[in-house]
């Protein structure tokens, strides 16, 4: 399960926010609130396309804050924990935790220095428009790294979904709109 480190800081604990887990290279998933007898709920588009359950929307009782302020956190908050469920993330205050550890950085650049780096493969998936190019492209990445470790694995499963799903969603948000 990949890890993104907690680099956000507020009401005196760290936490990992939607924009840490975007700087550790995961792309987020498209959310909505949907509105329920039992309460409102972030869902979020899974990679067949389908809108699934995430947190749940709380709101806290947070002195100082106004109406608005405290909604606002709710929102944020089961936002956060909607994206990770969806990713399959996991994270930590660990100062020595990071996307890719120096025990993968180390077997990266013994055994992978020929090969595409991560940031090599995001930066191709960002590019590519089919799902028909994305699975092209996970057979090259599957050359490129016979063996990888589960975080590499772990990682480079999390990148293709995210983009198979955001294709699916593009595609569904453009026959929505003919």
């Amino acid at each position: 399960m990949p890890i993104v480190k907690n680099n956000s800081k507020a009401y005196g604990y760290n936490y990992a926010s939607l924009a840490d887990i975007v700087n550790a290279g995961f792309e987020l998933p498209q959310m909505r609130l949907k509105p329920t007898e039992l309460g409102e709920y972030i869902e979020y588009l899974d990679e067949k396309g389908e809108w699934q359950i995430g947190a749940k929307v709380v709101v806290p009782d947070m002195k100082g804050t106004n109406d608005a302020q405290k909604y606002g956190a709710a929102i944020s908050y089961a936002r956060r924990f909607t994206a990770q469920l969806a990713l399959k993330l996991a994270t930590s205050d660990d100062q020595k935790v990071e996307t890719q550890d120096a025990e993968t950085k180390d077997y990266n650049e013994k055994h992978n220095a020929s090969r595409l780096s991560f940031d090599d493969i995001r930066k191709k998936l960002d590019e590519l428009k089919t799902q028909s190019e994305v699975n092209a492209f996970a057979k090259e990445v599957s050359q490129a790294y016979p063996n990888p470790t589960d975080k590499q694995r772990a990682v480079i499963k999390t990148m293709f979904e995210a983009k198979r799903e955001k294709i699916t969603a593009e595609r569904l948000t453009y026959h929505e709109n003919s």
